[in-house]
């Protein structure tokens, strides 16, 4: 239930600081942590006053926007936070006013656009320093994570190199842009250091965003005609991660403004961290310029997991959740199930929930019994149709070409790599295979076999149409086309 006047603390300067930080939290909470940093990214930005709250605006667009398309969140963590009697109104920030100082609301200072009643509803202040505060989704718990969180391993060791480096000289290496497949820890690597930059450098203007919300913002703010606000918020930041920027490829307008705002924030010294799901190279309609910038920072690629790493992230996900499964049990899930962190995430919850509705004790038959589908779709084997279709998108050839008796260098380094990865994860035969390639003897498979494993085992560059690629980074390339486990 609300809180009595009574039951509130003497409003005072301390007071109305330590109301605003638990406001801050709950429209944080309310909002989305993204949308908040754009919006509230300071304050002072809120304004307490007896039984009132103001919201200021930097512009008639950005109050616009306040009072109406926000409206609703803002008015729910109000209510949560000052209960139901507490009026809102939304204001223009006076353009003498500096905007790191606290903002007085008055009939010079701003022009009030909207006021709007907060229902009943119950307040979850704390009532004293030691009671619990607004409770927090995952979402929000998990951003708040620092790199401690994150599973580096023996696989991602220039990432971490990189990433502590981007932490020591802030804003030289950048862009910072990772790259690697689905499931490898993209996104939660790139919130990890969004959360660090504000813990660790005590910086206020850092946003995370995903490309789909750049793109959503400024087609709205064209629509809107706030560009002018809208190139402000993102080219003042301090700094700004982009999740997934392939999502941009095909969009001209959004990828011209990203570019430019990326620009202004390298020029200005501040840090930008990017991810994609391939290497720049390979993203199509980005065009040489972008892809150039790209390269004047700091590319790494992002690797899934291996065993050790697997079984170090499913113990680290049980203590977490505060599931006790057995060192066995944890031993033979990393092993089993392939490199997709989503997949260990869901095998966990899916154990625990087995054993928590038969009260059964969870041991490595019972996983088995729960998880055989799981285990059955990723021990699967792929098929000499799909081995040829992903070679020949990765290397850039026709499989005309990769079945025919060309002996061109980038031809028949695609042919080895098919051959390899057929003799790896099919049950066909060497005759088999030879066959479904143009025809060729089982001893050409075997010898492609051999040269293909020393490649791997000297991590040789494997010479592409697009790039040189280290032989274990294209294997692995094509194995996570594959979805190979």
């Amino acid at each position: 239930m609300a809180l009595s006047t009574q039951d509130r603390l003497p409003r005072g300067p301390k007071t109305d600081e330590h109301l605003r930080n638990v406001l801050c939290g709950v429209l944080a909470e309310e909002l989305g942590q993204s949308i908040f940093d754009m919006w509230f990214s300071n304050p002072k930005n809120i304004v307490l006053d007896v039984n009132s709250v103001t919201i200021l605006g930097d512009t008639d667009f950005s109050v616009h926007r306040l009072s109406t398309k926000l409206s609703a969140s803002i008015s729910k963590a109000v209510r949560r936070c000052l209960g139901p009697e507490v009026k809102i109104s939304y204001q223009r920030r006076s353009q003498t006013e500096p905007s790191d100082k606290a903002a007085e609301p008055s009939d010079k200072a701003a022009e009030p656009v909207a006021t709007i009643k907060a229902s009943d509803s119950q307040v979850l202040f704390p009532r004293t320093a030691g009671g619990t505060g607004h409770s927090t989704s995952n979402r929000t718990v998990r951003r708040n994570q620092g790199l401690e969180s994150f599973w580096f391993g023996e696989t991602n060791r220039l990432v971490e190199a990189g990433t502590r480096q981007m932490f020591q000289q802030f804003g030289q290496l950048t862009p910072f842009l990772v790259y690697g497949p689905t499931g490898c820890g993209k996104t939660h690597l790139l919130e990890t250091i969004t959360a660090d930059t504000r813990r660790k450098l005590k910086l206020r203007r850092c946003v995370f965003m995903s490309a789909e919300q750049f793109t959503t913002y400024f087609v709205s703010a064209l629509r809107g005609t706030g560009l002018p606000s809208f190139r402000r918020k993102y080219r003042d930041l301090d700094f700004l991660a982009i999740d997934d920027i392939q999502f941009f490829a095909g969009k001209k307008a959004t990828l011209g403004e990203f570019q430019f705002t990326i620009d202004n924030l390298v020029r200005n010294g501040k840090q930008v961290v990017l991810s994609s799901d391939r290497p720049p190279i390979e993203l199509n309609h980005f065009g040489n310029e972008t892809v150039a910038r790209f390269s004047a920072g700091l590319i790494c690629p992002l690797h899934y997991p291996d065993v050790k790493g697997r079984q170090q992230i499913i113990t680290r996900m049980c203590r977490q959740r505060h599931i006790n499964i057995p060192p066995e049990v944890v031993e033979m899930i990393a092993e089993r199930l392939g490199r997709d962190v989503r997949r260990l995430s869901g095998a966990i919850n899916r154990v625990h929930a087995m054993a928590e509705a038969s009260n059964r004790r969870i041991t490595v038959e019972m996983a088995k019994q729960v998880l055989v589908d799981l285990f059955s779709v990723n021990s699967s084997l792929t098929s000499l149709n799909t081995i040829e279709k992903a070679v020949c998108d990765f290397c850039d050839i026709k499989p005309t070409e990769l079945r025919s008796s060309s002996r061109r260098k980038r031809i028949c380094t695609a042919r080895m790599l098919a051959m390899y990865l057929s003799r790896q994860y099919t049950s066909s035969a060497f005759s088999e295979i030879g066959d479904y390639f143009g025809g060729r003897s089982h001893s050409t498979v075997i010898a492609a076999q051999k040269k293909v494993t020393g490649w791997i085992a000297q991590n040789q560059p494997i010479d592409l149409p697009n790039a040189y690629y280290p032989a274990k980074e294209a294997v692995a390339r094509l194995e996570s086309n594959l979805r190979i486990g």
